[in-house]
């Protein structure tokens, strides 16, 4: 009885969860779309496919260009409007970044979820656990970045 109440309980997460990421995934597209407006010419950050690994190359580029363009001391409007552009685009990007990690996250949590059984040998339990405690799909650096913008 008490394996069923578990499994029940870890049915009752993953869809919790799933309703997080669609929600992230609404913002993730009202702020590609308010680019968009402002910009005009960024692909929908929801529509391209996130590697997590490539990518962190790409956010710690990005991260250096948007410290180039603040340690600038020109008080040229042209550099500020870029600086803004930056800075948004690269919250817009590290948003994407986090939507990437957490569907991942969750769907590799739906697939350990859906494979449980009660006869399932302790190494393979173990094994289970193990992956999701890990949580190998979450970055911590990036984690960390877009709790500096919160703070």
């Amino acid at each position: 009885m008490e394996v069923h109440s578990d499994t029940h309980g870890l049915c009752n997460h993953i869809s919790k969860v799933k309703e997080i990421l669609n929600e992230l995934e609404g913002l993730l597209g009202d702020v590609t779309n308010a680019i968009q407006t402002t910009d005009g010419n960024l692909l929908a950050l929801s529509d391209l496919d996130f590697n997590v690994e490539l990518n962190e190359q790409v956010a710690d580029d990005d991260l250096e260009e948007k410290d180039a363009l603040s340690h600038s001391q020109s008080p040229d409007v042209t550099i500020t409007k870029k600086k803004k552009s930056a800075d948004v685009a690269y919250l817009a990007m590290l948003m994407a970044f986090i939507y990437s990690m957490v569907n991942q996250d969750y769907l590799m949590q739906e697939k350990i979820v859906s494979a449980l059984d009660i006869k399932m040998p302790s190494e393979e339990l173990e094994s289970y656990c193990q992956m999701w405690s890990l949580r190998p799909f979450i970055n911590d650096e990036i984690m960390h970045q877009a709790w500096e913008h919160i703070h």
